[in-house]
């Protein structure tokens, strides 16, 4: 079977390109210079790929790390062989996807 385009996938697991942007919208946090309309308008025309992505990644860092705040403690330690609340700060604000990254640079294991 061939694999899902970006569009198939979006319509068979979610239904429509909005209600995947409304889970997403969902998680997101939203930046404190912009308004949340704007915020929202920006989600909702995303490309499905990235939406999807993001939706992808989010679902990791629960399922695979416990969470972002679990997951900022696990970099942080593996770094800095303890904690550096500075750096803990830096990181946390960091998107899903960055965050599964630094722990793939660092060897952090699920």
């Amino acid at each position: 079977m061939a694999k899902l385009s970006p569009l198939q996938r979006t319509k068979k697991d979610f239904g429509t390109k909005e209600d995947l942007a409304k889970k997403v919208i969902g998680f997101l946090t939203k930046p404190e210079d912009e308004e949340q309309a704007a915020f929202e308008h920006r989600v909702n025309t995303m490309s499905n790929t990235k939406l999807l992505r993001l939706n992808d990644a989010h679902n990791a860092l629960a399922s695979k790390f416990g969470g972002k705040e679990a997951l900022v403690e696990k970099i942080t330690k593996a770094k800095f062989n303890g904690m550096n609340a500075d750096y803990a700060k830096k990181i946390g604000g960091f998107t899903a996807p960055k965050l599964i990254d630094l722990a793939r640079q660092h060897g952090v294991k699920s």
